[in-house]
């Protein structure tokens, strides 16, 4: 078959340190050893995730989540915070010279296949935010109040958000898909504004998330010019993200810190 050899890794549910630590990994291997990976997962219950240098959450922020089960973790990409746990997630981590070349670039390709797979499950007004529209930089903390550049709207509704890190030569872009809304008092917990957002659900799609991994996985190998192989991650990259479980449990009370792979 033609294509580039890229890895896929489907994951199950598994709670936010461990997601955001496995994705380190893989960033890791595309710096270290060349390697490309596209990786699809879900989460284990609610959790908020925290761009790498947001501020960090007030003591009724955290006791409002813990009240309601929510937990917190910090991502590696930036950008600002998203509620997991309705949504499905994304990984791209590659590389430089496997994707388009600059930020714009890369961003406009891994775009190219989110909008494809949205729009062939019967979202038809789904589209890009082109740059020229993009909301400009706020300190707002909900991700999905201002749709950035390339990333996924119904109307003014966010449906897909998406961040982006570079280091030691390779690119991690990670992102979120609403299959379905959240939970009025997990969002009021986690200080996420739900109005601000579309899921699948609220666009009339029961589609599966098995639906949405396959349409995923067709439109970017199309996107990508990939040949997915489908694999596990390795003992080493599980090692890693073990090790990073610590480390992505956010000292809720202290500085940010921008520390990744």
């Amino acid at each position: 078959m033609d294509g580039i050899p890229w890895r896929l890794i489907q994951s199950s549910e598994a709670d936010g340190p461990f997601n955001m630590g496995l994705d380190e990994a893989l960033l890791r291997s595309a710096s270290e050893l060349g390697v490309a990976t596209l990786r699809l997962y879900s989460w284990a219950g609610p959790w908020v995730s925290l761009g790498y240098a947001q501020r960090h959450l007030d003591p009724e922020r955290i006791r409002a989540c813990e009240d309601q089960g929510v937990g917190i973790v910090r991502r590696t990409t930036g950008g600002r915070a998203v509620l997991h746990g309705k949504d499905l997630g994304y990984s791209v981590a590659a590389p430089k010279g496997m994707l388009r070349p600059g930020l714009r670039n890369s961003y406009d390709q891994v775009a190219t296949a989110l909008l494809a797979a949205i729009r062939s499950l019967g979202a038809s007004t789904a589209c890009r935010i082109p740059a020229s529209k993009a909301a400009q930089p706020s300190n707002r903390f909900d991700c999905f109040a201002a749709p950035a550049a390339d990333e996924i709207v119904v109307g003014k509704e966010k449906l897909v958000g998406s961040a982006q890190r570079r280091r030691g030569g390779a690119v991690l872009q990670q992102g979120s898909i609403r299959i379905s809304a959240d939970l009025p008092a997990v969002a009021a917990a986690a200080g996420i504004d739900p109005g601000v957002s579309i899921s699948l659900a609220q666009l009339g799609i029961e589609a599966s998330e098995e639906a949405l991994r396959e349409a995923l996985v067709s439109r970017f190998a199309q996107a990508l010019g990939a040949r997915f192989s489908a694999t596990d991650p390795e003992p080493a990259e599980l090692d890693q993200a073990c090790a990073r479980v610590d480390l992505h449990r956010v000292d809720l009370l202290s500085a940010p810190t921008s520390k990744a792979v």
